[in-house]
């Protein structure tokens, strides 16, 4: 799971900061008394804020680490709509940087590890994104005391990676290719696999509010497949594979389902169209009952086309997943103060911008639990929800714009 990112010069994002990073958890854990609790990113979170605040930016931009990863750094700025590198730095003349900090469960060990991912990408002479530097950092306890011990350091292609303890040169000769992509699918570079696998199980929910009437045969390759897409409309499909590789879980799963959505409790069949939002509701629950979990899902505004009492059906389950599964997480996009109402102010990540002032209208980003006056209501049994409601997570002064996230 993700502890914390920090993006700069990328979207709208300057230099900001969602969560921790590894000297913060260093920090934290060599200095007991310091207070670092609340400023990590957890099993379950909530972005809110006014619109065009840097929300759906943020999911954005992860989803641009993913696929830079997974694929190349030139194929991620056109793909999913997106304008190329150069379009989307703020400064064309400084690189765009992304630091993110993992705690992940060693395959091999069943233990916990601590990782940061420290990824820059710069626009050659024709905007053109090439890889200049690549690291990645662990924290490793020596002589009583957590220390940082790269495991792999690259400038331009060139550097240092580490098997075993053993560090070795290396070179990426296609600048193009990140290096976690490259040693991610060798075997012996355990912590680098763990990493990529990580990275490459982040799945991004556009369970879009438009109805999906053809997902029964929109080109979905046929037979079983293990997981929903972004979209879900191979859900027949993912249903298929349930059934014929485990028919009592799949009996249970779709039980347990239909039993929390109202709408669903007395039918015999399963929805034939997703129009409705108690299909919706069914395809998010869905997911979330997937037995080979993703490690981070992220949704943009899930509560979209829900009735109010299927949005607590939906908070619900989605505290049950982040429990059931302690190395997974689900980071959201909401302006639904339902949603978060039985949330913590740990798990709320406020996002705003000044766009009055004619200074700085870049984006800040705070966390709920820093505020000692929501943790006091919070204390005193007021919900997140009312809180959010009573103007209490807004910016002193903060103006809003017309246009979307």
């Amino acid at each position: 799971m993700i502890l914390g990112v920090e993006i700069i010069n990328f979207e709208v994002f300057d230099m900001d900061r969602c969560g921790m990073l590894i000297d913060d958890s260093i920090e934290a854990a060599n200095e007991p008394g310091k207070a670092m609790e609340a400023v990590r990113l957890r099993n379950l979170n909530a972005l809110i804020g006014r619109n065009r605040t840097g929300k759906t930016s943020f999911i954005r931009t992860m989803s641009f680490i993913k696929r830079c990863i997974i694929g190349n750094v030139a194929k991620a700025s056109t793909l999913d709509g997106r304008p190329g590198f150069s379009n989307m730095i703020i400064n064309k003349d400084k690189p765009a940087e992304f630091k993110i900090f993992f705690r992940l469960k060693d395959k091999a060990s069943g233990q916990t590890k601590f990782l940061q991912y420290e990824l820059t990408i710069e626009a050659g002479k024709f905007g053109s994104p090439r890889v200049s530097e690549e690291r990645i950092i662990k924290s490793e306890k020596a002589d009583g005391k957590i220390e940082k011990q790269p495991i792999l350091d690259l400038k331009n292609g060139k550097g240092i990676v580490c098997c075993d303890g053993i560090s070795s040169d290396t070179e990426i000769s296609d600048d193009k290719q990140t290096a976690l992509s490259v040693y991610g699918k060798i075997g012996q570079f355990k912590d680098i696999c763990d990493l990529y696998h990580e990275i490459d199980r982040w799945f991004f929910c556009d369970f879009s509010s438009d109805e999906v009437s053809s997902y029964y045969s929109d080109g979905n390759a046929p037979g079983g497949h293990k997981h929903l897409n972004s979209t879900g409309s191979n859900m027949s499909n993912v249903l298929e594979y349930m059934r014929k590789t485990d028919e009592a879980a799949y009996e249970k799963t779709i039980e347990s389902i239909k039993k929390r959505i109202p709408a669903m409790k007395k039918k015999k069949t399963l929805p034939a169209n997703l129009e409705g939002s108690h299909d919706k509701l069914f395809l998010y629950l869905l997911l979330l009952a997937d037995r080979d979990p993703h490690s981070t899902i992220f949704i943009e505004t899930p509560d979209r086309d829900l009735y109010h009492d299927m949005v607590d059906v939906l908070a619900d389950e989605m505290r049950e997943f982040s429990i059931r599964n302690p190395y997974c997480q689900i980071i959201f996009s909401t302006h639904n103060p339902y949603i978060v109402e039985s949330m913590s102010p740990r798990e709320i990540w406020v996002f705003s911008r000044d766009f009055g002032s004619e200074i700085d209208d870049g984006v800040k980003i705070k966390c709920a639990g820093s505020d000692p006056v929501v943790n006091a209501l919070f204390k005193e049994g007021v919900g997140m929800g009312a809180i959010w409601y009573g103007g209490h997570l807004d910016e002193p002064g903060e103006s809003e714009s017309d246009e979307d996230d």
